[in-house]
């Protein structure tokens, strides 16, 4: 006697086809998905300075205004960026930086309202970029508005570097700090959305859901397994 029949086989293929329906309905209301899907978006804009934006100062022990803003510029790039907000009122950035290949030991630190470092943030890489030696970072953060001290070592200074980033809704006019000293024409920024998108919330959406999709089915799966397995041997028990 055949275990698997053109009918059991029928039967198992309408249970895939139902676990792939019932994880695409659900999907949304699950535990996995909450967090992508319940969470706000908002796209901002990185204003890097190599001016402590609340001192004035420079950190830096190159002291060198000129050149150091240009450095804090391929450092933290004005790329969009992303404000995420879960359903637990985390809060999220996620830029993009340069300089991969030349620096290292990244440190990011969260200023205080007096400009000074109050503790260290931990980031994640969501995704690097080789060809355009670049990398997207993801830190957690206390508010909408930090103010963030980085520093690295850039491996051709043989030295530590430090520069500051701050961040601004998209569209919106910033005037980057700059030193008493310095004399520039222009130091305003207008801020307009770029080609290059960062990963956001649809990317994450689609992992989640993905996610379920395979749990869902998997189990389903499973289950239906298990009813034919027993159809199976009572099947056979009767013709016995």
């Amino acid at each position: 006697m055949e275990l698997l029949n053109k009918s059991t086989l029928a039967r198992f293929g309408v249970c895939i086809i139902f676990a792939v329906v019932l994880g695409v309905l659900l999907a949304p209301f699950t535990p996995l998905g909450l967090t992508a899907g319940a969470a706000e978006q908002q796209d901002l804009q990185a204003i890097p300075s190599y001016v402590n934006p609340l001192t004035g100062e420079i950190e830096d022990a190159g002291q060198n205004p000129e050149l150091g803003q240009g450095m804090s510029e391929n450092l933290i790039l004005r790329t969009p960026a992303t404000l995420l907000t879960d359903s637990e009122g985390s809060i999220f950035i996620t830029f993009r930086i340069g300089l991969v290949e030349e620096s290292q030991d990244l440190i990011i630190q969260l200023l205080d309202d007096q400009g000074n470092p109050s503790r260290s943030i931990p980031y994640s890489i969501v995704e690097d970029f080789p060809d355009d030696n670049t990398r997207d970072i993801r830190i957690m953060v206390p508010d909408a508005d930090p103010t963030l001290r980085i520093s690295l070592v850039s491996i051709p200074m043989g030295r530590e570097v430090v520069c500051f980033a701050t961040f601004a809704p998209e569209g919106e006019i910033v005037a980057v700090p700059i030193a008493d000293e310095v004399e520039l024409d222009d130091t305003a920024i207008v801020i307009q959305e770029a080609d290059d998108e960062i990963r956001g919330v649809a990317e994450e959406d689609r992992g989640q859901v993905l996610t379920f999709l395979a749990i869902a089915g998997g189990t389903l799966v499973a289950i239906a397994l298990i009813a034919i397995f027993v159809a199976t041997r009572k099947k056979k028990a009767r013709n016995e």
